[in-house]
């Protein structure tokens, strides 16, 4: 068995969509995701049903960061998605998204189905409207509320981020040695480092980003320290 995160996504309100164009987008989201993060995929992101979209990989901090850019690549395109994040175990590695088993599989549908589709109390908190994403985690037997309430306290940062906001994130995020003043350059700004700094501090960068690494933190000690234990 191998410990590892499945991923299990479905299409809100998918009626409303165009059924091609929607297949379209799932695989080619798929695609993206197979190859940004190849290295750790243990069963390949495929669609199921015209509507699914289901994976698993290996590191958890890798697995929440794919489950990321599936909600960013989607939800540009105006498709919102319930994601159930199933941590556990896989049972043999040569799978695929039809004939996958173990706790980690079951945990996503948990996640998915029960806590999100089915609007339990326990994920009440953390649901967000329709024309949003939600996401949820499940592990059995250990402390999952911790995850879904931090993931929730960075959504929360995120939302509402103006276009310039987002427009400084993306290059920082492409040009990661580049200081301030080189990014307000590249943007034209006439005070470069000051409208930079001013930017991130209305976008909650700091903050966010400390979050964010608390949260995979708190992945890497479930990975390293207690799943271990049930493989």
């Amino acid at each position: 068995m191998i410990s590892c995160m499945c991923i299990a996504v479905d299409v809100k309100d998918s009626r409303r969509l165009n059924k091609e164009q929607l297949r379209i987008s799932l695989i080619n989201c798929c695609n993206e995701i197979n190859a940004a993060f190849e290295r750790d995929i243990i069963v390949p992101f495929d669609v199921r049903n015209g509507d699914e979209l289901l994976g698993v990989i290996d590191h958890l901090a890798a697995g929440y960061n794919a489950s990321q850019m599936i909600e960013e690549k989607l939800s540009s395109e105006n498709i919102y998605l319930y994601i159930g994040l199933g941590i556990g175990t896989l049972d043999t590695i040569d799978s695929t998204i039809h004939t996958m088993n173990g706790s980690a599989v079951l945990n996503a549908f948990e996640a998915r189905d029960r806590f999100l589709k089915k609007v339990h109390p326990e994920a009440k908190p953390w649901l967000s409207g329709e024309e949003a994403s939600t996401t949820f985690f499940y592990i059995n037997g250990y402390p999952y509320q911790s995850l879904n309430a931090l993931h929730f306290a960075i959504c929360e940062k995120k939302v509402g981020r103006s276009d310039k906001q987002k427009e400084v994130l993306t290059l920082m995020e492409s040009h990661p040695e580049a200081t301030y003043e080189q990014i307000g350059q590249i943007l034209g700004y006439k005070s470069p480092k000051s409208t930079v700094s001013y930017l991130l501090t209305r976008a909650h960068y700091q903050t966010v980003l400390a979050m964010e690494n608390s949260l995979i933190q708190l992945l890497n000690y479930l990975e390293n320290d207690c799943l271990k234990e049930d493989v």
